[in-house]
């Protein structure tokens, strides 16, 4: 038979204190000894006492909870943010509640409403392309940090990057190295991203003097399948193009394997650059250029806003941070 958790009544008990002296001294109250508090807390322990948080959410109005609602969790630079978000939680003695919405705004929206019945410090999200009304109505009741994904009605600080730039430097990056037919696989123009990577690649053609060959664009769902079968489109054009520029980790991941389908050699064949942070960028013989986000200062910046809302102070403001270009040997001289 399962024996029943113990109470604030029985360390009381076990100690021949009051119930609301137990409740104080756990609570760390000032007006209770230390001598006391140990005596408590030495009980606490001995006893297997766990602290019914439900209880302390219902008397503060909150609970010690921070809520982190991201679109995807296999996503390495989003695995990564969580992890630093929960060791810093970690340290403040919060909890941090990780949902995913994999970027379905019905789900999103469940996700809410189920962080919201723990009464959350604040929520650290990261919103899908078109939340419902009802999703930003719910998020504006809390303290909430808008993370990379913002929505212009949702109040609060916002952590971000500029979104075109990773694409601008990509391009400015294998035009450097004297390429011009370059071949860009990117999200669909439906995505914001989309429209932002989109823009990036533009720009930094024109700034060259130079036009965006469509025939060298090939946009869809940011997964491996599209991504697979946009490369080999790209390789069998006639003449091909001399750079590609992958602007997705998802995309990257695909391409690669296609490229390595038709033994193309990087870079003597075809200069690559990929887009994120992983591990195996480096791995890869001579690395793989890459495009990164500066995933500590995101994730500090976010971490900075939570804990502006558990000391009391109203969290305000916008961090925006730049994408990186990482120069690694998938890139060389156009011959």
């Amino acid at each position: 038979m399962r024996r029943p958790q113990p109470t604030l009544k029985d360390i009381a008990a076990e100690l021949n204190l009051s119930h609301p002296t137990v409740s104080r001294a756990l609570s760390g109250h000032p007006s209770i000894s230390a001598e006391t508090k140990a005596r408590v807390r030495e009980a606490a322990d001995r006893l297997g006492y766990v602290v019914n948080s439900g209880a302390r959410m219902l008397k503060r109005g909150h609970g010690n909870v921070v809520g982190l609602l991201l679109p995807d969790i296999t996503n390495e630079f989003y695995a990564a943010v969580a992890k630093k978000l929960s060791d810093d939680c970690s340290e403040r003695h919060q909890q941090l509640i990780l949902s995913v919405s994999a970027d379905d705004a019905d789900r999103e929206l469940a996700q809410v409403r189920a962080l919201l019945e723990s009464r959350p410090t604040a929520i650290v999200v990261a919103l899908t392309r078109k939340p419902h009304p009802e999703t930003i109505a719910l998020l504006n009741t809390v303290h909430c940090v808008q993370f990379m994904q913002t929505h212009p009605v949702l109040s609060g600080p916002r952590v971000t990057v500029e979104a075109s730039g990773g694409a601008r430097l990509a391009i400015e990056h294998l035009l450097s190295l004297g390429h011009r037919q370059i071949g860009f696989v990117g999200p669909t123009l439906d995505y914001a991203i989309g429209q932002a990577r989109m823009e990036g690649v533009t720009a930094a053609m024109e700034a060259a003097g130079l036009a965006v060959d469509p025939t060298c664009v090939r946009l869809g769902p940011a997964d491996g399948e599209f991504a697979f079968d946009a490369v080999l489109d790209l390789l069998a054009m006639e003449p091909r193009p001399t750079a590609l520029y992958f602007s997705s980790a998802p995309i990257s991941v695909a391409g690669m394997r296609a490229l390595m389908r038709e033994n193309i050699a990087i870079p003597a064949d075809m200069s690559v650059v990929v887009a994120g942070v992983s591990p195996w960028y480096e791995a890869w013989p001579g690395g793989l250029t890459s495009i990164t986000l500066p995933v500590r200062d995101l994730a500090d910046a976010a971490s900075r806003y939570v804990a502006e809302v558990a000391k009391g102070d109203v969290a305000a403001g916008e961090t925006m941070l730049s994408f990186e270009l990482v120069r690694r040997g998938s890139t060389a001289v156009n011959p």
